[in-house]
C-alpha cells in the first residue's frame, strides 16, 4: 500500500486522529504532507497553548468525540447532520472522511502567515487563505476529485466562520444568508469544523468551560441554514 493510500484508509478509521499520530510516529506522514513538518513550529500564542500540529489532531479528536456521543445533536438537525457526511464526492470518499481530512489541516497555512509584532507576540492573519490554497494542492498530491478538492477548500477557507459569529454575536439573516450563498450545504461542515477547533482550543486553556454557548450557536446556524434557506 503506498502512502497516500495510508493516509486516505486512515480517514476511513473511528479514531482517525489516532492512525494519523501513528503515521507521524512511523515518520510517514511528513512524506505525505511535508508541511506537517512545519506545522510542530508555530501555533503557540496567545490563544493556543500547542502548536499547530498538535492542536489540529486535539481538534480531529473532538471531532470523533461529537460523532461517537449518540445525543451530541439535537434531534432535529441530528439526520440532516449524518446524511451530509454519508454524501459521497468521489466514489471511494464521503465528505465525513473529508471532513477530518479539513480539520487536521485546518491550520496549515500559519507556518506561511505567521508574523511577529514588537512585544513578540506572534500572530497569523490570513492564515486560513493562505492555507486553503495549500489544501488545494495537497488535494492534487492525493489525487482527489475536483469536487472533493473545492470541498477541501472551503471548509478551510471558512474554518473561522463560526468563531467569527461568536465574537461579533451577530447573527443577523443578511450575514447568515451571506455565507449560506457562499457555502451551500458546505457550512455544515465548516461550523463542525469550527466547533471542534474552538472547543478543543479551550479545553487546554480551561478544561472546567462549558463549552455549551458555542454549540449553541453552532446549532443556530445550521437550523437557520437547513429550515430556512434551504426551504426558500
Amino acid at each position: 500500500m503506498n502512502l497516500q493510500d495510508k493516509l486516505l484508509n486512515s480517514l476511513k478509521c473511528k479514531n482517525t486522529h489516532s492512525s494519523l499520530y501513528k503515521l507521524d510516529e512511523e515518520k510517514e506522514l511528513e512524506k505525505i504532507i511535508p508541511i506537517t513538518k512545519d506545522m510542530k513550529l508555530v501555533g503557540e500564542c496567545k490563544y493556543h497553548v500547542v502548536n499547530c500540529f498538535d492542536h489540529s489532531l486535539n481538534a480531529l479528536c473532538e471531532f470523533e468525540s461529537m460523532l461517537k456521543q449518540d445525543d451530541f445533536f439535537p434531534s432535529h438537525l441530528k439526520q440532516n447532520i449524518y446524511k451530509y457526511l454519508s454524501t459521497k464526492t468521489e466514489e471511494e470518499i464521503s465528505k465525513l472522511e473529508l471532513l477530518k481530512l479539513g480539520i487536521f489541516m485546518h491550520d496549515i497555512g500559519k507556518p506561511g502567515a505567521k508574523t511577529v509584532d514588537e512585544t513578540g507576540r506572534a500572530h497569523f492573519k490570513g492564515h486560513e487563505k493562505i492555507g486553503a490554497k495549500e489544501a488545494y494542492n495537497i488535494g492534487e498530491e492525493l489525487s482527489l476529485s475536483q469536487k472533493s478538492m473545492d470541498v477541501l477548500y472551503k471548509y478551510i477557507r471558512y474554518h473561522m466562520i463560526l468563531l467569527g459569529f461568536y465574537k461579533t454575536n451577530n447573527m443577523s439573516q443578511d450575514k447568515l444568508y451571506e455565507i449560506f450563498d457562499i457555502l451551500k450545504d458546505e457550512v455544515i461542515g465548516v461550523v463542525l469544523l469550527g466547533y471542534a477547533d474552538v472547543v478543543s482550543t479551550r479545553k487546554l486553556l480551561n478544561p472546567n468551560e462549558n463549552s455549551g454557548v458555542i454549540k449553541t450557536y453552532m446549532e443556530y446556524i445550521l437550523t437557520n441554514y437547513i429550515y430556512r434557506y434551504k426551504r426558500m
